[in-house]
């Protein structure tokens, strides 16, 4: 009998009491991007990001005076400051107050006579020097001149030539504005140039290149009249020494086959004929093809 009845219970569309009802559960996705859509906005409330028009009010007003007053503090901190600073000396004169011995542009430490694309940067660079100290001699008295005198024929920024007539150019040194600092009464400031063998080792000491220190005496009396340096409006831009480099063909075509044709040329600056401690060296390099050169 009990059979009877719950097959017609089954018939009729009622479950067994006997078998487990399962509840369909909702899709979790579905049910997380309901939620971010209701704290995006919720219709009920009438809230965006959980927040009704009196809250959000409340905290714009809140955060526009927060960032006003921290941007009124860090005005009068700067201002502070800047009234501290001094245009003719530096606040804090430390190790690195010290002589440094460099080349003024990146572009000026290679004389490459046989890429024509880093030639072209070089001269680029050796104008932007003239032009940077065009005007600096009308300043007043005193200040470094950029001309014959002072530089050779180096001043002229279309100098350097790298034709089938000739390969010539021009390296420039200086020191940094080191403020207050002077070589002692009655020594005297220059620079001096050498071949080295470089860091590779391979450097030819004995390269198919003349090289010639411009106008040396002119710079020392500018280098002299220029230190101790205070600031831009005293004095000026530095001095600066200009080495000329000459391709010497008849030591290129005595050149013995194996000979390196790695050319590096080392700089320094000098007291007394005494090199500058902690001054550093400019390292130049000078880059050429012999086969290409002696063809021409």
């Amino acid at each position: 009998q009990h059979y009877y009845i719950t097959n017609n219970l089954r018939v009729l569309g009622f479950p067994d009491m006997g078998e487990e009802v399962k509840e369909k559960k909702p899709n979790k996705y579905v049910e997380g991007f309901k939620g971010f859509c209701t704290f995006l906005y919720n219709p009920d409330d009438h809230t965006v990001f959980g927040r009704g028009g009196s809250s959000w009010g409340k905290i714009i007003i809140f955060y526009f005076f927060f960032y006003a007053c921290l941007a009124a503090f860090f005005a009068v901190c700067l201002i502070v400051m800047l009234n501290t600073l001094s245009d003719d000396k530096p606040t804090v004169i430390g190790r690195t107050n010290k002589p440094k011995l460099a080349a003024p542009f990146q572009d000026l430490y290679i004389l490459n006579f046989k890429n024509d694309a880093q030639w072209n940067k070089y001269k680029v660079a050796a104008d932007a020097l003239k032009a940077k100290y065009e005007g600096n001699k009308d300043k007043g008295d005193g200040f470094f001149d950029w001309s014959f005198d002072n530089l050779g024929e180096c001043f002229e920024s279309q100098y350097p030539k790298n034709s089938d007539e000739s390969k010539v150019g021009c390296f420039y040194i200086g020191l940094n504005r080191i403020y207050d600092w002077a070589p002692e009464e009655g020594e005297t400031l220059s620079f001096g140039c050498e071949w080295v063998v470089g860091k590779t080792g391979s450097g030819n000491l004995d390269p198919p290149f003349d090289m010639e220190m411009q106008k040396k005496v002119e710079i020392a009396a500018a280098l002299k009249a220029y230190y101790p340096w205070t600031s831009m409006e005293n004095n000026g831009l530095q001095p600066m020494q200009a080495i000329k480099i000459t391709l010497n063909e008849d030591k290129l075509a005595a050149m013995n086959e194996t000979a390196s044709l790695d050319t590096y040329l080392d700089c320094s600056a000098y007291v007394n004929e005494k090199k500058i401690e902690d001054s550093g060296n400019a390292n130049f390099e000078i880059r050429y093809s012999k086969d290409t050169i002696a063809d021409e």
